[in-house]
């Protein structure tokens, strides 16, 4: 009979498609993952992956099981959240997800006011353009520039951030010049408000950047202007505005958590001082 340990590592198997990247994330050898793999597919009678290259593909009820786990994952979940929500002391530990420029330009700041007003309470920020899952308690609270997707969670758009364009300080504004474009997913490119990279082109910027820190740090040591948001144009060094406000791209800032954490008085405690902290930073995020 298959037990939680089974299902978790079989999911993580699934999720990754790869055994040693499975063994890294639930920190055991590759060896290991082997032979727990080995035994559960004997005990099942029945291969749960195709293998191919190293890659492993669920079979048709491998998928089953692996639907299986993901149900068992998210109800154990569930129960942590729930008792969770409940907890009453503004103490223990909260986990914030946001992008590297708001980590880095306006979360910062909050968190550590946040802190000094409650000694106890403990705040892991993780900083990355990937947000993680709230759903899977990933995470706490969720910072995003994208309205809400799910039923499961519960949000409050709190500022608006625009946009504008920027060049190096002592560098002249001639209108023929390129913007620096966005290397990466083109999807994200007009978002980012820059052409995308095109390996096949000719056409198009000479310089591409893959993060909007980068792109404000080429922009200050060239001669080729960059579209940021104002929250970063504003405050990095060597850069000024030659543009007001763009009429796009605009983003709708959200701070998130799931809808059984809402009552939970630490997320209240980062929801209160994030969305006050917005109020007082309307100029960094419009601009002056």
């Amino acid at each position: 009979m298959m037990g939680w340990d089974d299902y978790r590592l079989l999911l993580h198997i699934a999720r990754h498609g790869r055994v040693p990247e499975a063994a890294r994330d639930l920190r055991v050898t590759t060896s290991t993952v082997f032979r727990r793999l080995a035994a559960i597919e004997a005990q099942l009678n029945m291969p749960v992956f195709q293998r191919d290259g190293g890659r492993y593909t669920p079979t048709d009820d491998g998928a089953t099981i692996i639907a299986a786990a993901e149900r068992m994952e998210q109800e154990t979940a569930n129960v942590s959240r729930q008792f969770q929500g409940e907890d009453r002391a503004l103490s223990g530990s909260v986990t914030i997800t946001t992008s590297e420029v708001l980590s880095s330009f306006f979360v910062a700041r909050h968190v550590m006011a946040l802190g000094q007003a409650h000694p106890e309470l403990r705040m892991q920020v993780v900083s990355s353009d990937g947000m993680l899952d709230l759903s899977r308690h990933e995470a706490d609270v969720a910072i995003r520039p994208k309205r809400l997707c799910s039923n499961a969670l519960f949000g409050r758009k709190f500022a608006t951030i625009r946009w504008a364009t920027y060049m190096a300080e002592g560098r002249t504004d001639d209108t023929e010049q390129d913007h620096i474009g966005h290397a990466g997913d083109p999807r994200l490119a007009a978002f980012f408000g820059a052409p995308a990279f095109d390996p096949n082109s000719a056409e198009g910027p000479q310089f591409f950047a893959s993060s909007l820190v980068l792109r404000a740090s080429m922009c200050a040591n060239g001669g080729h202007r960059a579209v940021l948001p104002m929250i970063l144009g504003e405050v990095w060094p060597g850069l000024r505005r030659v543009s007001d406000a763009l009429a796009s791209p605009v983003g709708d800032l959200w701070i998130v958590c799931h809808m059984d954490m809402r009552r939970n008085r630490r997320v209240r405690a980062v929801f209160d001082a994030m969305i006050e902290g917005a109020r007082a930073d309307k100029a960094l995020f419009e601009g002056p």
